[in-house]
């Protein structure tokens, strides 16, 4: 089961400084190409100050002109600007600014208008030695939320007020908010679990977890144009799970972009924290511009977070940073009233991930009960794991906890990685003894998930399939009938393309032909 909670929002930046160009589409701050301004050149820097802390209510962008020789503000400069975020128009308007620095503070209001209201910031003495700052409020819902705000920025003046240019200069500036979404998830296994996302472009949509394969997906809006690339240093995503997600805390996940599995090098996994693990997913200009070279894609980018195998060992660092410990068992699927084999190593990440040769103690809980404890020494071997033998008795089922503690005799040296006795597989709502797909009908999902065959065509097809018992999915008692413009939301789509290319199972496909079902877009 999942839903979505809350949603959270900051905007935020890095306060920068560079004279070389750093676009901001992805990022909190931005400079300009240097243009002449008379006989000296200067640049605009926009910079947001809350890029480096998603959750902060500070949600405010300056602008400011300044000579790249010397790294003095150009005062006296006159902004003309047109804002949009995404692709919304926000507003248009003209400021002037004494010290040449602008300021906008983004105000989150329950108003359905955009509000502007000019202000001044700075003590008493600041106003009589001329050191107030030019900030204008701007409030309405939309700061709500962040994403990727785009500004059209025109300089009419500069020096002086009386200095006005003869052709302004003219700059296109787009800035990334971060945004936080909360989801809860109702795992068969682990229970309810909650993720959040932290995008650093755009607003994330469609997040979705599949529990059969243990994969996470979503989207966001994003241009795959030259120019757009051109203009785009990085697409951040940061998705925040809990250390008792056992599924998740693998050793090894593989992310896709539009159905394509991007280079190792875009995913860390930050395990610092004791209690969450990070999974950054990281994609530069260069890969995108590949992405953009070889693939014709839409204006949207689709992402697909899973395990890189099955079976995979469980891998955290302990709490103070120090060490990772790698974890599997045999058989893998544990059983009450049997043994099983733990097999870990345990490294140290301040020697590159070498094996250590430290005290440990290691025990399996369940809730406040003790399964199994031992106590000692790890090898510095890097061909021979760790081994300790663990009778699981009858009356355990469910999570259990592989505690490790007091590594080196470092009482914050600790973690524990959850497994499943007696895993449920068969989840609530699994289709998989009722489900017959050909082989080739994949060619016509792949169609549909590119555009060559309209919703409509796409609904007939598989209508028709159905009925003829080509296609078989459990049936349900539908809504009344769409019977015009038939709509497939995104997520049906995006499961047909990841199908079609064999990332996702018949089982996750038949769910959105499930819901064509339930919704009277498919009538059977």
């Amino acid at each position: 089961m999942l839903n979505q909670k809350i949603l959270f929002i900051s905007v935020c930046v890095i306060v920068s400084f560079s004279l070389q160009n750093a676009y901001g589409h992805g990022l909190g701050y931005e400079v300009l190409p240097p243009v002449m301004l008379g006989d000296k050149e200067v640049a605009l820097e926009v910079t947001s100050a809350q890029y480096s802390d998603p959750d902060s209510t500070d949600r405010q962008i300056a602008l400011s002109l300044f000579e790249t020789s010397t790294a003095i503000t150009v005062r006296e400069v006159t902004y003309h600007i047109t804002a949009y975020k995404g692709n919304d128009f926000l507003f248009e308007d003209t400021f002037q600014s004494d010290d040449g620095i602008f300021t906008m503070n983004f105000i989150p209001t329950e108003s359905g208008e955009i509000q502007l209201l000019e202000e001044t910031e700075g003590s008493f003495f600041d106003s009589m030695v001329g050191m107030q700052k030019n900030v204008i409020s701007v409030r309405g819902p939309v700061f709500e939320s962040g994403g990727l705000y785009k500004f059209n920025v025109e300089i009419l003046t500069a020096d002086s007020y009386s200095n006005e240019l003869e052709e302004p200069i003219v700059y296109d500036v787009g800035l990334s908010i971060p945004d936080r979404t909360y989801y809860d998830i109702e795992d068969a296994n682990f229970g309810n679990q909650e993720v959040n996302v932290i995008t650093y472009y755009d607003q994330i949509e469609n997040f979705q977890y599949e529990q059969k394969t243990n994969s996470i997906s979503f989207s966001m809006p994003f241009d795959w144009s030259e120019n757009n690339i051109n203009q785009t240093s990085i697409v951040h995503e940061e998705i925040v799970i809990s250390k008792t997600f056992g599924d998740l805390m693998v050793e090894s996940l593989s992310v896709y972009v539009n159905g394509v599995e991007i280079p190792d090098y875009s995913i860390t996994l930050d395990g610092f924290s004791e209690h969450t693990r990070i999974i950054h997913v990281i994609v530069n200009q260069k890969d995108l511009f590949e992405l953009y070279q070889n693939y014709e894609f839409q204006d949207e980018m689709e992402f697909l977070i899973k395990p890189s195998d099955e079976n995979l060992p469980l891998s955290t660092m302990t709490g103070n940073g120090q060490f990772r410990i790698k974890l599997n068992w045999e058989p893998h699927d544990i059983k009450s009233g049997s043994d099983i084999t733990l097999f870990f190593d345990i490294t140290d990440v301040f020697l590159k991930g070498r094996p250590v040769a430290v005290s440990y103690d290691l025990s399996v809980i369940q809730a406040d009960d003790e399964i199994f404890s031992t106590s000692g020494i790890s090898t510095d071997s890097r061909e021979k794991s760790n081994v300790a033998g663990v009778f699981i008795p009858d009356d355990i089922n469910g999570v259990i906890t592989v505690q490790f503690d007091n590594l080196d005799g470092n009482s914050l040296a600790r973690i524990g990685l959850p497994i499943v006795v007696n895993q449920i597989n068969d989840f609530e709502g699994s289709m998989t003894d009722e489900i017959s797909i050909p082989d080739w009908i994949r060619n016509n999902a792949g169609w549909w998930s590119a555009n060559q065959i309209q919703d409509s065509d796409f609904a007939s097809g598989i209508e028709y399939m159905i009925k003829e018992n080509i296609i078989r999915v459990p049936l349900t008692t539908p809504e009344p009938p769409v019977p015009e413009n038939v709509v497939i939301p995104d997520w049906v789509r995006n499961n047909a393309k990841w199908w079609s290319e064999q990332l996702i199972s018949d089982e996750e496909f038949a769910n959105g032909l499930h819901y064509l079902i339930e919704n009277g877009i498919i009538s059977v």
